[in-house]
């Protein structure tokens, strides 16, 4: 099989099991180094004796795949990469310390932890660089066709250049079924075009779907073993997100909503954990209330609890409750988007919403069922009047409970402007489309991550 053929689950899979691999390698190392430095056998029995170590892999592997360096984003990006295994990097020695106090003595030495966490990042990460220098490489270029009209076409092709293991090397002409090579020279059919170049991949988008000439010639080459993509479920794949400009009317064909909601085992399993996740936030909010309220009325004028109403399931409005993080002239009778810092929001609100505490009042709302712990983001009425005429779309996301946290805030956070809650829209419905207990648990434990790291805004 052609190198170039690996699909970006293959090449996600291959990213894997080389990490895997060489965490596990990265122990033995370790294991070497302390035997050696510290005159004990270097032995498969004794090795056999320290089982224990070999939890160190899995939860590498863990912490960096909650911390989403297994997203296709962060593959194709050094500098992603490397601030995302920095950022690993430092929990996973926290956690090894923590796990070394934890540990039966002598079980787990500290100097195989240590070791073990720099001879992880040096051999994974010059393993994640040489992947980096790969993709660049013909020979591991994915080749594609991009069958596309006008400004979509354009879009496609500024899309894949963001991700170097897809090559366009063909765009559609003027007539769709015939492609234009990218270097220059006469329109080609599809067919031939895909054995002249060596094509691996077909990409479509929707407008193309109807023509009757354009399918012909795609499922001639679906019947050769290439390919066969629409574009909008390869962009679902590489970004976790639903491309609302290259959707149309017929959008229910690529959109399959999953009915998760219509069934009982999940919506009851939700449910389950979003009453007990209530109980549990309320109580950690009465904890800390006595403190922070008086936080909050030494720095700023005003009430510690904040109301405002709020769009939930159905378009059904709802009052949610907040710590108050701004002053109280915050808007002055108009609703204003908030934006990187906020120069309303107080000196105590900036760390309230740093560590995301302001949004434990609406476990409140959870409790009562107008919330859930996961789901997209409630918006406000004024807001959602003004971007329904202005996203395609925009109205789904309320065909869910809204949640306190969603797969939009953990990758894109708060919205200043219509381009951002467009982006929003898009991680919301790939959201609804793929909601499962997992899909909640990896959201609910990222966002756990943020919380710890004071990433909120």
């Amino acid at each position: 099989m052609k190198l170039s053929a690996l699909t970006p689950s293959e090449r996600r899979a291959v990213v894997i099991i080389g990490d895997l691999l060489l965490l596990t390698m990265a122990l033995l190392l370790a294991y070497g180094l302390w035997t050696y430095r510290g005159g004990h056998p270097f032995s498969i029995a004794f090795l056999k004796k320290k089982a224990i170590w070999f939890v160190l892999p899995p939860i590498w592997f863990f912490l960096a795949a909650v911390g989403g360096l297994y997203e296709y984003r962060n593959l194709v990006s050094l500098q992603r990469t490397l601030r995302g295994f920095a950022t690993c990097g430092a929990i996973i020695l926290i956690s090894y310390t923590v796990l070394y106090f934890f540990a039966p003595k002598e079980s787990l030495p500290r100097g195989v932890v240590l070791y073990h966490a720099f001879f992880s990042l040096g051999l994974v990460g010059g393993w994640r660089y040489l992947l980096l220098v790969l993709h660049g490489n013909p020979l591991f270029r994915r080749r594609c066709v991009v069958v596309a009209k006008g400004e979509e076409r354009e879009g496609v092709i500024s899309f894949l250049g963001q991700y170097p293991f897809y090559e366009v090397v063909g765009v559609s002409a003027e007539a769709p079924e015939m492609i234009m090579p990218l270097q220059g020279g006469d329109p080609v059919d599809l067919p031939s075009f895909v054995r002249t170049f060596g094509v691996d991949e077909i990409l479509v988008t929707a407008p193309v779907y109807s023509d009757r000439k354009v399918s012909r010639a795609i499922v001639s080459c679906g019947e050769k073993g290439i390919t066969i993509t629409p574009f909008p479920l390869l962009y679902e794949e590489l970004t976790g997100r639903v491309p609302i400009d290259h959707v149309r009317e017929g959008w229910w064909y690529l959109l399959p909503f999953r009915a998760a909601e219509t069934g009982m085992l999940y919506p009851m399993l939700k449910r389950t954990a979003d009453v007990i996740g209530a109980i549990l936030g309320l109580s950690f909010l009465g904890l800390i209330l006595p403190w922070v309220a008086l936080a909050i009325k030494l720095d700023s004028k005003g009430p510690v609890f904040y109301r405002q109403v709020r769009v939930g399931r159905g378009g059904r409005t709802f009052t949610v409750w907040k710590l108050r993080t701004m002053r109280t002239d915050a808007e002055r009778g108009k609703a204003v988007w908030a934006k990187e810092k906020d120069p309303r929001v107080t000196r105590v609100g900036r760390w309230l919403r740093k560590a995301r505490f302001d949004e434990f009042p609406q476990c409140w709302n959870i409790l009562k069922g107008e919330m859930s712990i996961i789901g997209p983001r409630p918006e406000r009425p004024e807001f959602v009047k003004e971007l329904r005429d202005l996203i395609p779309f925009f109205e789904l996301r309320h065909s869910v409970k809204p949640g306190m946290a969603g797969w939009a805030m953990v990758n894109h956070g708060y919205v200043a402007t219509v381009e951002d809650a467009k982006a929003r829209l898009e991680y919301d419905l790939y959201y609804i489309k793929h909601q499962s207990l997992w899909f909640d648990a990896l959201i609910f434990l990222r966002a756990l991550l943020q919380l710890f790291l004071f990433r909120g805004r």
